[in-house]
């Protein structure tokens, strides 16, 4: 999944999840996020490719920490949803979807935050693009 998917995704899922006023079942993901990788440095960098380097690497570990945050937020959601769906206890349904409430504003939370992160590593790519500095994500 490109960086460009995962951030429709957080969308459509945050839409989701904010319009419903129950657990939502979100399909199913890998395991693993898809995190964006890191630039290498040469020891023949000079030192503005050096900074374009970092400046992109900074803008992708914040974007590889919120989607870190996404997936184990939506995995938490997912368990309530399971346990919503699972049981019969109407006290233990009704605790899955008032822990679930807060993790659907987290989630829309995250959709800005990974919407604006990506932003900032496309600039970022960008301005290393323009300094001469391939960065292949």
């Amino acid at each position: 999944m490109t960086g460009r998917e995962v951030v429709r995704h957080v969308a459509v899922v945050g839409l989701a999840a904010s319009v419903l006023g129950v657990p939502v079942a979100v399909p199913a993901q890998s395991t693993k996020p898809n995190y964006l990788p890191f630039v290498e440095f040469s020891p023949a960098d000079t030192q503005a490719q050096i900074d374009v380097k970092k400046a992109y690497n900074d803008a992708a570990e914040g974007y590889n920490r919120i989607l870190y945050d996404y997936h184990a937020t939506i995995e938490r959601h997912d368990r309530l949803v399971e346990l919503y769906r699972g049981s019969s206890d109407p006290a233990e349904r009704q605790r899955a979807k008032d822990e679930a409430a807060p993790l659907r504003g987290k989630l829309t939370s995250l959709q800005r935050d990974a919407a604006a992160a990506f932003a900032a590593v496309d600039q970022a790519a960008r301005r290393a693009g323009a300094a001469g500095v391939s960065i292949r994500p």
